[in-house]
């Protein structure tokens, strides 16, 4: 296997020969707040969901490989990272769906804090399931092993997409990934039933992250282990998004760390210290505006850290998702 994230950097340049990488679209769901993936309003009228599907040069009829989803922040698709990571995992074996959440939405030419305002939670990870079930109907793709990924506010959906109680929600007759892994996710949301479907996580963060709560994420991977699901926690000394190409640190003023919010049993979310329900569009600004602070956060690029953070997911994947590619039953 060649050295991990050999090919990453300002002078990173494609390698044909190494994956290929076409355009796809797939059905997915369009709720605004979680509690309406029970609305057979929602369930009945889907829309589109877009993603770039990267595969190994050497995929081929009936040889099934691990696959991942993987799920973009809110600065939305960037050349130096999602596609970078979909070029760089399919040059090591997988097949990666890249998803498109904002272009899905019209929201794709948005800034940061007008996506954050306008695509919830909730469409994303209705488009993290969705993609789940497209790739298990890929020829390529062996549907036991698929795994789902994500950055920042995408990072926060691998997380979530790992309890129970929503993947019961979203796709109630399908098993649930079988690995996350979640790049300096924000910590947003805690359930009250912690319960897993028992697929591990990896949670990479950085001690310098303003953007993220390192004690929250703790308590959230207590939670995942309480609920039955094997949690490893790395914490870098790194700045957020450090797998970016901000070579000088740069500030960003709307910081998530202090935004919390809790999802019931009964799929309601509310502020956690408030208790104000998140109903649409109004109340889930309203929350928003009662958590964010303009005390702000940086980033800032290190090229070390992002080759260990990628060795890290790497070995995650390797543990989670034994490679062995093997051939279709007929």
């Amino acid at each position: 296997m060649r050295r991990p994230g050999s090919h990453w950097g300002p002078d990173w340049g494609p390698e044909p020969e190494r994956e290929r990488m076409q355009d796809v679209t797939f059905p997915t769901m369009n709720p605004f707040v979680m509690a309406d993936f029970a609305r057979e309003s929602v369930r009945a009228n889907p829309i589109t969901g877009y993603g770039k599907l990267y595969l190994p040069a050497g995929a081929r009829d009936g040889v099934r490989l691990p696959a991942m989803v993987l799920m973009e922040g809110l600065g939305g698709l960037k050349p130096h990272r999602e596609l970078a990571y979909g070029r760089d995992l399919a040059a090591d074996g997988y097949a990666v769906l890249v998803v498109d959440t904002f272009r899905a939405r019209a929201a794709d030419g948005f800034g940061d804090t007008k996506r954050a305002l306008e695509v919830s939670e909730a469409m994303m990870l209705a488009d993290a399931y969705a993609g789940l079930a497209f790739l298990r109907t890929h020829p390529a793709v062996d549907p036991a092993r698929i795994g789902v990924m994500g950055f920042s506010y995408g990072g926060m959906i691998s997380v979530l997409a790992a309890y129970d109680q929503l993947r019961r929600l979203i796709q109630p007759a399908a098993p649930g990934f079988a690995a996350h892994a979640s790049f300096y996710g924000c910590s947003v949301p805690r359930l009250d039933d912690p319960r897993t479907t028992g697929a591990p996580v990896l949670m990479l963060l950085g001690d310098k992250d303003r953007n993220v709560s390192l004690d929250r994420s703790a308590d959230i991977a207590a939670d995942l282990r309480r609920g039955g699901s094997a949690v490893r926690k790395i914490v870098y000394d790194a700045w957020h998004q450090w797998d970016g190409n901000d070579e000088r640190r740069r500030f960003v003023r709307w910081s998530l760390e202090h935004l919390h919010v809790r999802l019931d049993r009964r799929h309601r979310t509310r502020h956690e210290e408030t208790g104000l329900p998140m109903r649409g569009p109004l109340t889930r600004r309203l929350v928003i505006a009662l958590g964010v602070r303009a005390t702000g956060y940086h980033i800032q690029r290190d090229a070390d850290v992002k080759r260990q953070s990628y060795a890290a997911l790497l070995e995650f994947l390797a543990r989670s998702m034994p490679r062995g590619d093997r051939l279709a039953a007929e």
